[in-house]
């Protein structure tokens, strides 16, 4: 049985919704558009999203570009499919917008659209030619994990979620000098998804801060997908963002008590790292899930997610004000941490 929110709480965290931007630091956005279309689908963002964005009042959106692994083989021609079918699917609707830099997110905040942010969930799609990453800074792409969970030329991911393993291994020289390309360029960092082992390399490598965009804590559910206290700590020293990730096999909420443990792993992540470094990074997969489904002509069963849409963001918020966080630490894990940190990160016009 999950937590029951008060209705005082929930109505708080509609108010707060309304006057405080949100963020969802990572949405597999870019390529469930390319799935839809090509089933036939049009105006995916419009018609699966925005109304839930407007009702949750999201006002930024961190979209993935993440290549399967049945694409490998033609990773890069996928990438850049996802990337120009993305913004093919907003082109004509004012009220949302591609966000490049630290610019863009002030003219965001001036405005009634919803800003759309390009990251790449692994960067299998380079090889080893890390000069890629000019061509993906051409299009907008503002940042990058260097790996899944999986090995490339780059990097080792961790386990995946529904497994329980430690994998060893780090970063190539390859990983290490696109780290440094990355720093050049002012893309952002994402070490969700990397191993052990590779989050300590990136610790003694990166100069610039570096964000966890959908990782919870290692300590409230025991999945290496998270972080531990250690990492937790070493993120935050230097002024990262860890997003709690809303997946129920890396939230550990596979009895359904899903509002119950995304307010465990927020709560004691303030405790131990301060509301500043804490923020939201959904990863809400279903959706995804349906339409690759549906492309394949089979039935999706899958419920992943802790939460049915973005919709119901404001129950997690009214889950954290009912558990004893103060309305301005809960205002900053909701948006301002992520929205601060692109203002400082990103690139000047």
């Amino acid at each position: 049985m999950d937590l029951r929110v008060k209705e005082e709480f929930l109505k708080e965290a509609m108010e707060l919704h309304r006057d405080t931007p949100v963020v969802d630091a990572h949405l597999d956005l870019a390529g469930e558009v390319l799935l839809r279309n090509q089933a036939g689908e049009r105006d995916i963002v419009w018609q699966y999203y925005l109304s839930d964005f407007r009702k949750a009042g999201i006002k930024l959106v961190v979209s993935s570009v993440y290549v399967e692994n049945g694409m490998l083989d033609a990773a890069w021609e996928n990438a850049l499919a996802q990337i120009a079918a993305l913004k093919e699917d907003i082109k004509g609707h004012e009220e949302l917008m591609i966000v490049r830099n630290a610019e863009d997110v002030e003219s965001l905040m001036e405005s009634n659209r919803i800003g759309i942010l390009l990251y790449m969930e692994g960067l299998d799609c380079i090889g080893e030619d890390i000069e890629r990453l000019d061509e993906l800074y051409a299009l907008g792409v503002r940042g990058a994990s260097l790996t899944w969970s999986r090995e490339n030329a780059l990097a080792v991911g961790c386990c995946r979620a529904l497994e329980h393993r430690q994998i060893m291994g780090g970063l190539s020289e390859t990983g290490i000098r696109a780290i440094k390309k990355m720093e050049n360029l002012s893309m952002f960092l994402d070490i969700s998804h990397l191993n052990d082992e590779g989050f300590e390399q990136v610790c003694r490598t990166a100069q610039r801060s570096f964000i966890a965009t959908h990782s919870g804590s290692r300590k409230v559910y025991d999945s290496y997908r998270n972080l531990t206290d250690g990492q937790m700590e070493a993120l935050a020293r230097q002024g990262g963002i860890m997003g709690m990730n809303g997946c129920k096999y890396i939230a550990g909420s596979l009895q359904g008590n899903h509002l119950e443990m995304l307010c465990r792993h927020i709560v004691y992540e303030v405790e131990k790292v301060g509301a500043e470094h804490v923020g939201y990074g959904f990863d809400l997969c279903d959706s995804y899930g349906r339409a690759r489904a549906a492309l394949q002509g089979i039935a999706y069963t899958d419920q992943d997610d802790c939460l049915l849409n973005h919709g119901q963001v404001p129950l997690v918020t009214a889950a954290l004000l009912q558990s004893g966080l103060s309305r301005e630490d809960v205002r900053r894990i909701v948006g301002k941490n992520f929205l601060d940190y692109f203002r400082e990160n990103l690139p000047n016009r």
